[in-house]
């Protein structure tokens, strides 16, 4: 199966177009089809909430929010390309700033541990134009238990 390739432009109503995009690919089988329920799910889960991120808490510096979503099968893995073009952020110091504020069970604020929990590939970059890259991998291999560690 090729890659396929997703554009979006602006931050307005980009969770509901994903969430279109999701329904489509579930629909026609085209993506989905290789995949267990859990792990289908599990890339869902993944691209929502980085997506959701981007729009709540990027900085675009004033520019139209440019992303680009790529995904491609490879039996039964997906991997997966998120790039935008905000500034960014520290996202390893992030992930560890979540892990030690797991005691007490915080309400909010556990989604890159999630990402990195439901994923079995997650890399964080600034590509060679300045861009930032999320490249993740999901398999229906994999063992399907979220490993987030809820205490300290």
């Amino acid at each position: 199966m090729e890659v396929i390739r997703q554009h979006f432009h602006g931050l307005n109503g980009i969770i509901e177009e994903l969430h279109r995009l999701f329904d489509e690919w579930e629909h026609e089988h085209a993506l989905f089809s290789r995949l267990d329920a859990d792990t289908a799910q599990f890339f869902r889960l993944v691209v929502h909430e980085w997506v959701a991120n981007l729009v709540q808490h990027a900085d675009f510096q004033d520019q139209d929010a440019q992303i680009t979503l790529e995904v491609m099968p490879a039996g039964q893995r997906l991997r997966c390309v998120i790039e935008d073009n905000s500034e960014g952020f520290a996202f390893p110091e992030q992930i560890e700033r979540q892990r030690r504020a797991l005691s007490p069970f915080p309400e909010r604020g556990m989604g890159l541990l999630l990402l990195n929990a439901a994923t079995e590939l997650l890399e964080y970059s600034t590509t060679h134009e300045g861009r930032r890259r999320l490249d993740f991998t999901v398999s229906s291999t994999a063992d399907s238990c979220l490993d987030i560690p809820f205490s300290s």
